[in-house]
């Protein structure tokens, strides 16, 4: 991968920042305590101060009005086993017996994001691994992704990464070809 990542304002940012946002990504579906302490730190190192970031605590959602950890679990096994299709706030909520505005609170909450930012999150992740470890066309993981298109997926393929589906394949056989 590219040694620093052109960010939309222009400028570069160095390549621990775009690892430390990897990272994030990777761990948004397992613990979304780490995964906002790593945009922490990342946020921290663009903007110079370097200091560590505040440990997140999971008792303080729950707290406050998140969702339990059986509702986290049960949410995040939904949105993997559907995460080819439609998935809709409607639905989410009613698996766990909410009603649409509590549980976008609540979700909001646990997890730092809403409902849909962290479902697009998911299927970005999963396109980056699809695209990653398979010759596949881009519209076929586009659509086992759950987006519309092609075009859909190059969309928020770039904004959540910064680069555009088939420069994340360059990028990843480039990186295979040197390790």
């Amino acid at each position: 991968m590219p040694a620093n990542h052109v960010t939309t304002s222009g400028k570069e940012a160095p390549a621990d920042v775009s690892h430390i946002v990897m990272q994030a990504l990777l761990l948004i579906g397992s613990d979304s305590g780490k995964a906002l302490a790593c945009l922490s730190q990342a946020q921290q190192m663009m903007a110079g101060s370097g200091a560590p970031p505040a440990p997140a605590s999971a008792n303080r959602a729950i707290a406050k009005g998140g969702l339990a950890p059986w509702q986290v679990s049960k949410i995040k096994r939904y949105i993997e086993e559907n995460i080819d299709g439609s998935i809709a706030l409607l639905d989410l909520a009613g698996q766990l017996r909410l009603s649409v505005s509590y549980f976008s609170a609540a979700f909001k909450v646990s997890f730092g994001v809403s409902p849909h930012a962290y479902v697009i999150a998911r299927r970005v992740e999963l396109a980056k691994r699809r695209i990653a470890l398979t010759d596949a066309p881009l519209s076929e993981i586009a659509l086992d992704c759950g987006l519309a298109d092609q075009a859909h997926l190059s969309r928020i393929f770039r904004r959540h990464t910064g680069y555009t589906p088939s420069g994340w394949r360059r990028a990843c056989a480039t990186q295979n070809r040197l390790s």
